[in-house]
Formats: structure tokens, sequence, C-alpha cells
């Protein structure tokens, strides 16, 4: 196979493409061309230094919210799109074994050191990972399959009923997912906001908000079941989440922080609040979440362009970044396409 382009961590802290040769193909594994691949916040907080040590890992290729067509495998594979599971769990663990295979200890994710990111041409993934799309749905839309199947997992831990209240702190891909899918099992559901193209998205899916300076003020009568926090980095939503939820709530973390955020542990405990951390996605009592949230996509396509606000192709990836990572450019998701 001809060299291949990647995208690649500098020394610098910036991020370039560069020509490399593929590897061979490991037995039981696939590779795919990638048709469209998002940047998460946490690709952006590796950038920004807020979380995960060192600026970037140097040397690597991020990206994980990615769908691909397999062009090499074991040739048993369909000639359809799929969407990449990228959390590698070892299978053989007492966590593993017991269906929780978000907390194996020798789980691999792509796109960090261990292995090689979608934001490539090219990506070879074990075909375990491998989640067919609907043909409905266009690259664009499949490469939400990752983050739909993180707020999945969130709400499943959250216990959501029909009469629940849900704040969700944070308005950004994973806010606004958890929104979404909240407001169709949930009695009320309002998410945060801090930037006016924010509430708008917020509103056109129909979802209650609140400016981040008045949640607790709004958190007195909206009285929350449960708070989902989607923020992390250097953020006190941790403080927020304990003011804002009701006696006897659930505060579920979706966030990764960078530093010990500021914590009420008085009224925590007077409260007599759950915390629960959500990582990944895992299993619920119905089979694979991140299945589901393939399944789940489908439902919601007339209102994905509202979250995907940005394409670039892949030879502009500096530009993707710096427009993620800019307040003017009004970004919530951006994917990066072919190209």
């Amino acid at each position: 196979m001809a060299t291949m382009k990647r995208s690649q961590w500098q020394e610098d802290g910036n991020i370039h493409l560069i020509d490399v040769e593929p590897a061979p193909l490991p037995e039981g594994w696939a590779r795919l061309a990638v048709r469209a691949c998002g940047i998460c916040g946490s690709d952006l907080h590796r950038l920004k230094g807020h979380a995960f040590g060192p600026p970037v890992i140097q040397r690597t290729t991020p990206g994980h919210e990615l769908v691909g067509n397999v062009i090499a495998g074991s040739g048993s594979l369909p000639d359809v799109i799929y969407a990449v599971e990228p959390r590698i769990a070892c299978g053989t663990c007492e966590f593993c074994l017991e269906g929780r295979k978000t907390l194996c200890r020798a789980g691999r994710l792509v796109g960090t050191a261990v292995l090689e990111g979608g934001l490539a041409e090219f990506i070879d993934v074990p075909e375990k990972q491998l989640y067919p799309m609907d043909a409905s749905l266009s690259d664009l839309e499949g490469s939400l399959a990752e983050p739909f199947s993180i707020c999945v997992r969130a709400l499943n831990m959250a216990d959501l009923r029909r009469d629940t209240h849900v704040l969700v702190l944070g308005a950004g891909s994973l806010g606004l997912i958890t929104g979404l899918l909240a407001r169709d099992t949930a009695e009320r559901v309002a998410v945060s906001v801090r930037y006016p193209h924010q509430a708008d998205a917020a509103k056109a899916l129909g979802l209650e908000t609140v400016a981040e300076a008045d949640v607790a003020t709004f958190a007195k009568d909206f009285d929350a079941d449960v708070v989902i926090e989607t923020v992390g980095g250097t953020a006190n939503t941790m403080e927020q989440a304990v003011v804002a939820a009701r006696p006897g709530g659930r505060i579920v973390v979706l966030g990764l922080f960078s530093h010990q955020p500021p914590l009420d542990v008085g009224m925590l405990v007077r409260k007599e609040l759950e915390i629960r951390g959500s990582a990944f996605q895992g299993m619920s009592d119905h089979g694979s979440e991140f299945r589901a949230a393939t399944q789940l996509l489908p439902r919601y396509r007339t209102e994905l362009k509202t979250l995907q606000t940005h394409q670039y192709p892949l030879s502009d990836i500096a530009g993707a970044f710096a427009c993620a990572v800019s307040k003017d450019a009004h970004a919530i998701k951006v994917t990066v396409l072919p190209g």
C-alpha cells in the first residue's frame, strides 16, 4: 500500500500532516478508509494542556469519533460504512467478564499514545470494534455515533424516569446530545449555556436554557432530580452541581477535569447526594451502548445539523483545530472529512 497522510502532534504543540507507511495489518483487524472524524473536547483539553499530563502526546495521531469503509481485513465484512467503538477492552479480566468493560484496567483508546487515531486517511482497528451504520445516514452524521454513545451511558447511569427533571451543565456537543436524548424520556430538561450560539442550538433542540451565571437561582424552582456535568477542564461545575441538585438527587459526571474542582462536601452530605462518574461506553441491561447509539442516530437525523457546525478537509487539520478552540467561530462540533 502507498504512503498515507496522518495528522500528528508535534513538539511545538501544533498538529501537522505527515506521510507514513502503513504497518502490516494484524490478524482480526480491519483497515478503514476514514470518511469522517469529529474533534472531541478531550482532544482540545490535550491541545491546551488542561488534562492528561503534557499539553499533547507528541508524535501520535488523535481522533476517536470516526466512521469509515473497510479496505482490508478478513474479507467477511459487508461493504458498508462502519462506526468505530474506540475503547478496546481486554475481554478476559474480571470486569470484562462481568460486563463492566469500562473498568478494564488493560483498556486501550484509539487516538492516544497506544493506538493511532482517525484524523488520518486510514486507520487500523480490531474488527470486533466495528458497527455498521444505517444506510440513511451520511458519513458526517454517522461520525456522531461515538459522542452519542458517551451520552447514552451517562443517561443509563442517571436512571431517568418520566417524571425526572434533568439539568445538564454545559452546552458543548456532549451537553447538547445529553439534553437531546434526555428530552424524550424526562419530564423536563434544561441546559446551562455560556454563549448565545449555544443557547440558540439548545432551543433548536427543544431544550430549556439557563445562563451559566444563573444556575443557582434557576435551580431553586427547577428542582433537579439529576444533574449531568459535561464541561470539566477548569470549570467550577461540580460546585454548581451540588447546589443545583435537589436533596436525594443524583449527579453524573462526564467532564474531564484538569484540577481538583471546588466541591461543598458539607452540602453534599446534608443533601445525601449520589455522585457517579461516567467513562467511555459500555454495556447496559439491553446490551452494547455503542450499538444503541448507532441505532438511535437515524431518529435524530433532522437535528444533527444543529450540532455539526463546521467541517474541514484533512488537508487543513490545523485550521480544524483552530476553529474548534476559537471562541469567535461559534463551533459546537468540528468534523474532519477526506480531502
